[in-house]
């Protein structure tokens, strides 16, 4: 049986259309209207808010902490400043995912690791003879993402610190009304967006404020499917979607590196030692040999061929998790690992893991590359990621955009 969150009351007397699904266990709303595209909608044009507290949280101390996390981590854990927030990869000795996620410093001494996968007994093996305390606070951390162009004007109507100088990818401790909290400028839509940190018994109260603060600002309650089509125009990947954790593997084949899957950026091989530090510099050195890209599926030939209002063309525009084959010909030459219709670029696109001697394939390839999709073969064309990336994400200027569809 599905585990409410602690936002779970809220959010039931919420979702309209029951659509849920698990996360880690926890039910989770996919849908909060029979329609994404007001979730969507708000994630680009005004705020919507996301329930996170399926996510792992360790909370690790002592002088020998930025020790530990230097092992574990591909990033270097030296340059992360106080009150900096790093996303990073985590290999096992082959150098495979065990899962992605980001680390809080809060101190010279005191972090903050998350992840999607429970990871505490790998921490606790690693940490054998430092001088560490390790606590697990998955159960009493709650995650409130608030993500969305108006978000920072919400929260500077509740928050007792201003966020306009907040830098992207950094935190601050605070309140919200009486509640201590911590916001981070981070989230998982390619968007401005936060995410407020607090301890689980204070969730509801936070949604409250966060809802009724937001109601004059155009803030809706968002579900996973409203967050898969925001997070796939990022170009940002999904834990058991775009890649396997290693743990979670089946077979080797399944199991990719994070310079297969778009995260070379975090491995810093200038380090001494991190763990798969050898098996991914042994991988770099030998080329890597699939490589996850984005894909443009052909507008033009799926509307005349199928029709515009085709059940078919309806299925791709709600995201996808299938893993469906890209060929070459008759070459199967990798696979889509998630897609969707994209409502910012009026196009059906999709991440895909594909041979390295086709990540920088055009159109002009001949034979052409294909996906089969449910049976059908539909042309498609190697694209840069992100597909969006608003100039306002990273921005601290307080005036956005509209995105307009067409």
């Amino acid at each position: 049986m599905l585990k409410p969150t602690p936002v779970y009351p809220r959010v039931a007397a919420l979702c309209k259309s029951r659509k849920w699904q698990s996360w880690e266990g926890y039910i989770m709303a996919d849908t909060y209207n029979f329609s994404i595209m007001p979730e969507y909608l708000a994630i680009r044009n005004t705020a919507a808010l996301f329930d996170f507290f399926p996510l792992y949280v360790y909370l690790i101390r002592g002088a020998d902490a930025a020790l530990l996390l230097d092992r574990l981590i591909t990033r270097n854990i030296n340059k992360c400043k106080i009150g900096q927030v790093m996303y990073t990869a985590l290999c096992d000795a082959e150098g495979k995912l065990l899962d992605d996620g980001t680390v809080y410093r809060f101190d010279e001494t005191t972090f903050q690791l998350t992840t999607n996968t429970p990871t505490l007994d790998w921490v606790q093996a690693n940490a054998t003879g430092l001088r560490v305390e390790i606590q697990d606070k998955t159960l009493t951390t709650n995650t409130l993402p608030l993500q969305g162009p108006k978000s920072r004007t919400i929260l500077n109507q509740v928050a007792a610190t201003n966020l306009d100088g907040l830098k992207y990818f950094n935190f601050v401790e605070t309140k919200i009304r009486d509640i201590p909290v911590v916001i981070s400028r981070t989230g998982y839509t390619g968007d401005l967006g936060y995410e407020v940190w607090s301890d689980a018994k204070d969730a509801i109260a936070l949604w409250d404020i966060l809802m009724e603060a937001g109601s004059s600002e155009g803030i809706q309650p968002a579900g996973f499917y409203a967050l898969d089509l925001a997070r796939i125009e990022a170009g940002l990947i999904w834990y058991e979607y775009d890649y396997i954790p290693s743990r979670q593997a089946q077979t080797d084949a399944e199991k990719l590196s994070p310079l297969e899957v778009s995260l070379a950026w975090t491995v810093d091989f200038s380090k001494a030692s991190f763990i798969g530090r050898e098996a991914l510099l042994k991988e770099k050195e030998q080329g890597v040999q699939r490589q996850l890209v984005g894909l443009e599926l052909d507008r033009q030939f799926l509307h005349q061929t199928y029709g515009e209002q085709s059940l078919f063309l309806q299925d791709l525009r709600t995201p996808w998790r299938t893993k469906f084959p890209v060929r070459v010909g008759e070459q199967t030459i990798g696979q889509v690992t998630s897609g969707c219709w994209s409502p910012a670029g009026q196009n059906y696109i999709a991440i895909a893991c594909v041979s390295s001697n086709y990540a920088q394939a055009t159109t002009s390839l001949t034979p052409k590359m294909t996906v089969e999709i449910h049976g059908q073969t539909i042309p498609t064309s190697i694209k840069s990621l992100p597909f969006y990336d608003p100039d306002h994400k990273r921005s601290t200027a307080t005036s956005v955009p509209t995105l307009a569809l067409a």
